[in-house]
């Protein structure tokens, strides 16, 4: 091939690059130094819902904080179990990243075994692992009002309660409707929630010092830090990071959403954030 030709193949890959899926970083975004750099890797659970909710964040405080969530595309519509999600973000980044994995307890689905095997691969793969129980939708009730009832994996009332609060614009219909209207979160859910970040982030404090196992509690924890390189940190020290006592099983942390986790270390719902 001549030189002219491969310069032309070159630009041709590149377009259709820019006209497909994003292409991976060439390097660790931490090895920029510059914040406004800063890329975090998210790989969801559900398929609507938490994928909206990234785009929700990117849009509305992206440019201000200098932060992106690269949401991680499985490439099919049909969600994904606990440890299927931390092994696509494990996928997607580097070791060098940061790494979110967001996935529910979800007692409908029988994830006894699944949830406890996403945590340990998640601590020895350096990534952060945000539980929602019974759901996600938890996290998102807990920006309108605190919720303490014990459902054990089911999250019908938690959806109920959502759908009727009346600061909750939108979601009257939530997981109800058709298509986007389903589990979407389009411009007048995505609204009711913004603002309220702050009052989320506390609600989903107290249910940590709430925990069953009674020795859990997020006081301590103001900063949520970087993981260190895969290998350094024992699955111990790993959960203690979520403010959860080392022994304490995550498949009775009933109620209990690690959420406000990733909000806290992207600068928002935070006293430095202005308490949004």
């Amino acid at each position: 091939m001549s030189k002219g030709d491969k310069a032309q193949d070159r630009r041709g890959r590149r377009r259709r690059d820019r006209g497909g899926a994003p292409e991976r970083l060439r390097r660790p975004p931490a090895s920029y130094g510059d914040k406004s750099n800063r890329v975090v890797y998210v790989a969801c659970e559900g398929s609507k819902t938490e994928p909206d909710y990234v785009s929700l964040l990117n849009k509305t405080y992206g440019r201000d904080k200098n932060f992106w969530l690269k949401y991680c595309y499985p490439g099919h519509t049909n969600g994904l179990d606990p440890v299927e999600t931390v092994e696509q973000v494990l996928k997607e980044a580097g070791p060098g990243d940061e790494k979110w994995a967001l996935f529910d307890r979800d007692a409908d689905d029988n994830r006894d075994r699944s949830i406890p095997d996403a945590m340990r691969k998640a601590a020895e793969g350096g990534v952060q692992a945000a539980l929602s129980h019974p759901s996600f939708e938890l996290w998102l009730l807990l920006h309108f009002q605190h919720w303490t009832g014990q459902e054990h994996g089911h999250d019908e009332k938690v959806k109920d309660r959502l759908r009727r609060h009346k600061d909750a614009k939108g979601f009257k219909d939530y997981d109800k409707a058709s298509g986007d209207r389903g589990k979407g979160l389009n411009d007048e859910r995505g609204k009711a929630l913004l603002g309220r970040e702050a009052a989320a982030v506390r609600n989903a404090r107290k249910l940590v010092k709430a925990c069953p196992s009674g020795r859990c509690s997020a006081d301590c924890i103001e900063k949520i830090a970087p993981l260190p390189d895969k290998g350094k940190e024992k699955y111990a020290e790993w959960t203690a990071r979520t403010g959860h006592a080392p022994g304490c099983d995550p498949l009775k942390r009933d109620p209990s959403t690690d959420v406000w986790r990733l909000l806290v270390s992207l600068g928002l719902g935070t006293e430095e954030d202005g308490g949004r």
